[in-house]
């Protein structure tokens, strides 16, 4: 049991400490945990741009040294992944390039939280789009997800249709060219795509991505991996069991995982 995408206080938005993670994980059994919680934003002159989406620049190293610790004090008996989860942010992917690299992460994940100058999960957003406005602005998404899997900073790919989070019509709306432009640009750049559970806490309710994404990610040989999102200790692998069913029954064989960056499979159990 895996599971690599878990946040924790400092963010901002999620609760309990990085070892209230570790230690939930060990009571649900996972084996490999993901200690990723957003990293700052690098792209600012402020420390904390943003004070309830993302970490302070100067809490960094500490967030860094107490997950080193744990991993530390908990091998054997369960391996902790060290990570980030960081924005994609067009023209403003240097800072981040030059924060993250050299560090001792096993992977970064790139997410998209700001798309054309808003937050994603930003319900006012929609007001005023048309219906047929919709299929393009989903490709847009999709087209910039691309671009952050072509960047090269990232291992993992989060939550790559999260743009339905609290819209949930957007799920169902088809952009068919955009969809296969991104799973090709994940795949041809040696990144693994995130099959991720904590849709259930917006309005869209279930995963991220749709079962159609997942299945045209399985036909273009799309790596996969595992996160809750957990923002809370309590949703540590929530709902892994059901993910893996779903997987097993599109073809899906194995989960990747991270050491140092370097990528290894581990069975889909």
């Amino acid at each position: 049991m895996i599971d690599l995408h878990t946040q924790h206080d400092r963010c901002g938005h999620a609760t309990g400490s990085l070892r209230d993670y570790v230690t939930a994980a060990l009571d649900r059994g996972v084996h490999v945990l993901g200690l990723s919680d957003h990293a700052p934003m690098f792209a600012s002159e402020e420390d904390q741009a943003l004070p309830r989406v993302a970490m302070p620049k100067s809490e960094f190293p500490a967030y860094l040294a107490e997950a080193l610790a744990l991993k530390a004090e908990f091998e054997g008996r369960i391996e902790i992944l060290v990570s980030a989860e960081a924005d994609y942010l067009p023209g403003a992917t240097e800072p981040y390039r030059r924060a993250l690299s050299g560090l001792p992460l096993d992977y970064v994940i790139g997410s998209v939280h700001m798309f054309e100058g808003r937050d994603i999960f930003d319900t006012t957003r929609w007001e005023g789009v048309e219906e047929a406005e919709l299929p393009l602005v989903k490709a847009r998404f999709f087209r910039q997800v691309a671009a952050s899997a072509r960047s090269g900073i990232f291992h993992v790919m989060g939550h790559v249709d999260a743009l339905k989070g609290n819209h949930p019509v957007l799920g169902a709306v088809p952009a068919p060219a955009a969809t296969d432009e991104m799973l090709r640009a994940i795949r041809d750049h040696g990144v693994v795509m995130e099959l991720n559970t904590s849709g259930v806490t917006k309005k869209c309710g279930g995963w991220y991505p749709e079962p159609e994404v997942l299945e045209r990610a399985h036909h273009f040989g799309v790596p996969i991996t595992f996160g809750s999102d957990a923002h809370v200790p309590e949703r540590v692998a929530d709902q892994y069991e059901e993910a893996v069913e779903v997987l097993r029954a599109i073809g899906f064989r194995t989960w990747t995982v991270f050491r140092r960056g370097i990528p290894r499979t581990l069975p889909l159990a």
